[in-house]
């Protein structure tokens, strides 16, 4: 590979995003029970499926991966929906609507290292992640979605 002259890693370096982006997704079952993530780091949250977006990745190909990667779940995604910016964290998240493709009772033979449990609820369990209490709050104060 050729080395960068100067100019190019300037370019780069400007072009580089002052923050994080990450994805996540919303995704109801029939029963309006939304799909939910069990964190094994930290604080072991729940949340919703979804991740980081890795550098010249989509926001939508960063989606299809995270959520695959931690439900064993193909997904489609059909629209983002709402963001929520940390700037507490330097990150932004943004909520995309999905529909799951592979629709079976078992969720995931082999959870990613980073997910425990993996499950389909009615209610927002206590120990939500604060990024899964904004989404979820919004999405079902928002008669226009779902």
């Amino acid at each position: 590979m050729a080395k960068k002259t100067k100019l190019q890693k300037a370019r780069t370096k400007r072009l580089r995003p002052c923050k994080e982006v990450s994805v996540m997704a919303w995704a109801q079952d029939s029963e309006s029970r939304v799909l939910l993530v069990r964190q094994t780091a930290g604080q072991k949250l729940w949340t919703l499926p979804g991740g980081k977006v890795r550098p010249r990745e989509s926001l939508e190909g960063a989606l299809l991966r995270e959520v695959l990667e931690e439900t064993g779940l193909r997904v489609q995604a059909d629209a983002w929906i709402d963001i929520m910016d940390r700037p507490d964290r330097g990150a932004i998240m943004v909520l995309y609507a999905v529909t799951v493709l592979d629709v079976s009772p078992v969720l995931a033979k082999r959870l990613s290292k980073e997910i425990s449990q993996v499950r389909y609820s009615l209610k927002l369990p206590k120990d939500a992640s604060p990024s899964a209490t904004y989404f979820w709050k919004r999405m079902k104060t928002d008669v226009s979605v779902g």
